[in-house]
């Protein structure tokens, strides 16, 4: 009964939770996937795109600060502005490189009175004129002439990015201040260089302002300060005016600068709620059905399983005592024993007794289970009075190993594939040869005791062979079969389906039994 009941909740389990579960599993993991691939990946990947074309042009300037700073220590800040010839060359160079790439770059040469020796234009731009050598980066490169130095300064149009600044100092042999050079290029230029359609970038300087961006604005207050929500947030999202966004960051030149990538993920984690909560709600409605039709159907099987084991086990065991001692089978005994006790009184005493062993065995207690070697012994007292009706037409031999003796098994197993065989399997010559081996078998799930009943007898028909195994396969009405059908059918209700009766008529001839049952001593499974 447990058997079935298990294997109807493994079956449920199986072909309903299970994939269910499983499908659940892969949806998660897609979506783990495309966040890793689409959100995560893509944002290190632009940012660090981004990063290396923001140092690529810091780099390049700095060489550019570094020739003309070299150019105007070998012919001299101050005689640049006598020298026709020297100006026009260093003008020439300054001319072409900041018109090379048609970005809309700015270059200013400053003596070092920080007055304007050549220039884009004649005057500064007003972030550099009004702070002059007090503040910024003209102050840093006085203060470490030997370093270049960058520095944005604000745009004259309020919302346009801010411009960038790139100088070095100009010094003699001597080291000593001769004046500046500065290349200034526009926010605008940074920003088409980075720009990506799936994020935005955001350059922030130093001192914690907001530069470059691309996209929309993550300022508050109306300041150039980035939110504090994005600021603090590295590969991880953050909420900025009720939107979602995965941020990362990445330190740039240095650390002079940090670059961020933005990237709206607010509909997109929409969707993924959405269907997690789907595939949430599937399983939570199903797995309450599943439980329940589980325990319903393990149930109702187990009820009608309980019922068809009594009605198989009482007509099983009812058709053998009727085959046993039917009229014909007690009256040949008796006879048997009666002229035995004329010609042979100790042979007819033993059939008396055999025959009383019999029948207590076969009225005794509602016990299922015995050992093997007790079966056995009531089946030594049927076999001897078959050999005492049939004589010498009769050999029996068996081969037990002395390991299954202690085997429990089914009370009355062997008796009617016996009695099968003897009604069935005498060859032309009239002489019935019969053999039992009892072995076991090596599986995975254990050990499996296997009885093998052979005859040497004529075997049966291949049609009537066929019918017999389609009845054991389809599981036959004991109340309509009985024999081996019905042996079959207690087995498998005993101990499952891959338990039971094979039928087999080999070429050489006879018909074989074998009887498949698990391995168990005292009801343990070996």
């Amino acid at each position: 009964m447990r058997t079935f009941q298990d294997e109807v909740r493994r079956a449920l389990t199986k072909y309903a939770l299970l994939p269910t579960i499983f499908l659940a599993v892969i949806g998660l993991v897609l979506v783990g996937i495309s966040w890793e691939r689409y959100v995560v990946v893509a944002s290190d990947e632009s940012r660090v795109v981004a990063a290396e074309v923001i140092a690529g042009i810091l780099r390049d300037y700095d060489g550019r600060t570094q020739t003309v700073a070299e150019m105007a220590t070998t012919a001299g800040i101050g005689q640049l502005r006598h020298d026709a010839a020297a100006r026009a060359e260093l003008y020439g160079y300054l001319y072409h490189e900041v018109n090379i790439a048609h970005d809309g770059t700015l270059f200013f040469l400053l003596d070092r009175e920080e007055k304007l020796v050549l220039g884009s234009w004649d005057y500064l731009p007003e972030g550099l004129a009004t702070l002059g050598s007090q503040w910024g980066i003209l102050r840093r490169l006085k203060e470490r002439p030997s370093e270049p130095q960058t520095e944005f300064i604000a745009h004259e149009a309020l919302y346009e990015d801010d411009d960038l600044v790139i100088g070095r100092a100009i010094c003699n042999e001597e080291g000593h201040l001769q004046g500046y050079i500065l290349f200034v290029l526009p926010g605008r230029y940074l920003r088409s260089n980075i720009t990506s359609p799936y994020l935005d970038f955001v350059l922030q300087d130093r001192f914690g302002n907001t530069c470059v961006r691309t996209g929309s604005s993550y300022t508050t207050g109306g300041l150039r300060k980035l939110a504090p929500e994005i600021r603090r947030t590295n590969h991880w999202l953050a909420e900025f005016r009720h939107q979602e966004y995965y941020v990362t960051q990445q330190p740039v030149a240095d650390g002079a600068f940090t670059l961020f990538t933005v990237m709206p993920v607010s509909s997109l984690l929409q969707r993924y709620y959405l269907g997690i909560g789907i595939v949430a709600g599937v399983l939570l409605l199903m797995i309450p059905i599943l439980l329940v039709s589980v325990r319903r159907e393990s149930r109702a099987r187990a009820r009608a399983i309980a019922e068809e084991e009594a009605r198989a086990t009482a007509v099983s065991e009812m058709r053998r005592l009727e085959s046993q001692f039917n009229p014909h089978f007690l009256f040949n005994t008796l006879e048997n024993i009666k002229f035995m006790v004329k010609l042979d009184l100790q042979a007819a005493q033993r059939m008396l007794m055999n025959l009383s062993r019999i029948l207590r065995y076969s009225i005794k207690g509602e016990e299922r289970k015995v050992t093997l070697r007790e079966d056995l012994s009531y089946t030594h007292s049927y076999m001897e009075i078959q050999q005492y009706r049939f004589g010498r037409r009769l050999v029996y031999d068996e081969t037990i190993p002395e390991a299954v003796g202690d085997c429990r098994i089914p009370r009355l197993l062997f008796q009617p594939v016996l009695e099968n065989a003897i009604r069935y399997g005498a060859s032309e010559d009239g002489s019935i040869v019969i053999r039992l081996d009892v072995s076991w078998e090596e599986r995975p799930a254990g050990k499996v005791l296997c009885v093998r009943i052979a005859d040497q007898g004529p075997g049966l028909p291949k049609k009537r062979l066929q019918a017999i195994r389609g009845m054991l396969a389809e599981g036959a009405d004991p109340a309509l079969h009985t024999g081996i059908c019905n042996i079959h059918r207690r087995l498998q209700l005993m101990y499952g389906r891959p338990y039971g009766l094979q039928l087999e008529c080999p070429p050489a001839g006879g018909t074989v039994v074998t009887l498949r049952l698990p391995f168990e001593k005292e009801g343990v499974p070996c």
